[in-house]
């Protein structure tokens, strides 16, 4: 099998932009202000550095009139990131919260990256279409970092599935 590339699919294609100046700055619904400022808060009363709290209490202020700026952006993906990976936002507020929080997420630049992340990761899969799959296997890369192998009757493709996002790692092709 040949190693061929797959353009404009994986995390490369999914980074968010540079500089925040290029992204315009990011609502918050009504419906999502109590619980986001709730989860800042949680955050900014955590903190022991003063200059640290200072910067929530900004992306707070932001929050509640419901505009976050894009140079606050990366302490908001910060908040939600951990208020749902730790499960403390289904924990506290419920599954409805939960499920604004996450949409909320992916409006963010980090979020959206995911977003394209996967939707690069399903081109590479959608090509598969009408393979026969001949094996799969995961193995661990790294910690919190793990490759799955997909071998059909005419390649094979390898993504790399982590924190970050899902990446063609490999597609070999029969030639």
């Amino acid at each position: 099998m040949a190693n061929t590339a797959v353009p404009g699919v994986g995390l490369a294609a999914a980074t968010a932009p540079e500089s925040p100046a290029d992204e315009p700055a990011l609502e918050i619904a009504e419906e999502e202000r109590a619980v986001v400022l709730e989860e800042i808060a949680a955050v900014a009363g955590a903190l022991h550095d003063p200059r640290a709290r200072v910067l929530y209490e900004e992306l707070a202020a932001a929050a509640a009139r419901g505009e976050v700026p894009a140079a606050l952006a990366g302490p908001l993906q910060r908040v939600l990131e951990m208020s749902l990976s730790t499960g403390r936002a289904r924990r506290l507020h419920g599954p409805q919260h939960e499920a604004a929080l996450l949409r909320l997420f992916f409006r963010t630049p980090a979020g959206a990256a995911l977003r394209r992340s996967a939707e690069g990761a399903n081109r590479a899969l959608a090509a598969l279409a009408g393979h026969r799959l001949e094996g799969v296997s995961v193995a661990a890369q790294a910690p919190g970092v793990f490759r799955l192998q997909l071998d059909t009757d005419r390649c094979r493709l390898a993504l790399e599935v982590s924190r970050d996002g899902v990446e063609v790692a490999s597609l070999e092709v029969e030639v």
